[in-house]
């Protein structure tokens, strides 16, 4: 897919619950998977990074948010494209969105209580039904050789994560110059970070780890968040 240079403002890097908006067609055209466009302000998160993208309408449309070539978030799956410079209304699924920010949130907490442990972070997933994250197991051998002190751990995290939620912290995020997105948890840590977020620790709910095994030469987390319910008056 080839796209006009056009600039774009990601709205999802500042609201994460910014889930319908009305924008204005940057660039458009036709492509191997059909129709596509990019518009500004654009409030969907395109996979990468550990989460899944978005879903949502582009004038009631189905369309798949994905980042091309030139750095723009596109959406396909249109009818057809839309002209370039015409007004549009984009929505998203915001319970969708909610879920993932939860997952990619929680992520965060238990990366940063791996590393508490002297754990190398190595790799993560923050999808649905499959959110896990990986460390590098090295030196680590004798505290996981059992099921049993497997489990052990587990539960040390478990009550670790379920401290810092307690704790609560306001969750935020900034853009340098150069364009690269630091998100910060308060009294967690901040990190380089392209996802979505909550606003606070405390917009998490039923946060819960799974599993500890080592596989494949990982030691992989499992773990689970959901949203807390929305607050009221805000859409369901």
């Amino acid at each position: 897919m080839t796209t006009a240079v056009a600039q774009q403002t990601n709205a999802y890097f500042d609201d994460t619950y910014l889930t319908e908006a009305t924008a204005t067609v940057v660039a458009a055209g036709t492509g191997e998977d059909g129709a596509w466009a990019a518009v500004s302000p654009n409030i969907f998160h395109p996979k990468g990074g550990g989460q899944p993208s978005d879903e949502g309408t582009l004038d009631g449309d189905p369309v798949t948010p994905a980042r091309d070539t030139s750095g723009l978030v596109v959406l396909t799956g249109a009818t057809s494209a839309p002209e370039v410079g015409a007004g549009v209304v984009c929505r998203i699924d915001a319970a969708l969105r909610r879920r993932h920010a939860a997952l990619h949130t929680a992520g965060h907490v238990l990366g940063h209580l791996g590393e508490a442990r002297g754990w190398q972070h190595s790799g993560h997933s923050h999808f649905p039904g499959q959110a896990r994250l990986d460390f590098d197991p090295a030196g680590h051998e004798d505290e996981l050789a059992t099921p049993e002190l497997r489990e052990a751990v587990r539960a040390e995290i478990q009550a670790q994560m379920d401290a810092v939620l307690a704790r609560g912290g306001a969750v935020s995020s900034s853009v340098h110059a150069s364009g690269h997105r630091t998100v910060t948890i308060e009294g967690v840590n901040a990190e380089p970070c392209g996802g979505t977020h909550v606003r606070s620790l405390s917009d998490l709910a039923g946060v819960r780890i799974l599993e500890v095994k080592v596989k494949r030469g990982a030691i992989k987390v499992r773990y689970e968040a959901e949203h807390a319910a929305p607050a009221g008056g805000e859409t369901a």
